[in-house]
């Protein structure tokens, strides 16, 4: 029994050595963590910038060239009959 644990306690002690000299247990740091931070903000800003000069490359629809119409100036006098009244008649005379 004794010697069955102290295989496993070995193991399980070989196992942790391992997974701490691996470079992905060196996140769990704080400095790890602050890196794996800054790497995810400049992916996240090219990313960003990449997108906006796309949108700038784009052809922009280029305005129409055009030229003001000549200013025409009349004078005339319009014969016009005089304004007459909306309501009829009828609406009024049912108070």
């Amino acid at each position: 029994m004794e010697g069955m644990l102290e295989r496993i306690f070995k193991s399980l002690a070989v196992i942790l050595v391992s997974c701490l000299i691996l470079p992905g247990c060196a996140h769990f740091t704080k400095s790890g963590r602050q890196q794996l931070a800054y790497e995810k903000y400049v992916r996240k800003c090219s990313y960003t910038r990449d997108r906006q000069r796309s949108k700038m490359k784009m052809p922009r629809m280029a305005m129409p060239a055009s030229t003001p119409s000549e200013n025409k100036v009349s004078a005339d006098v319009v014969d016009a009959p005089s304004p007459q009244s909306v309501t009829t008649g009828d609406s009024q005379t049912e108070q």
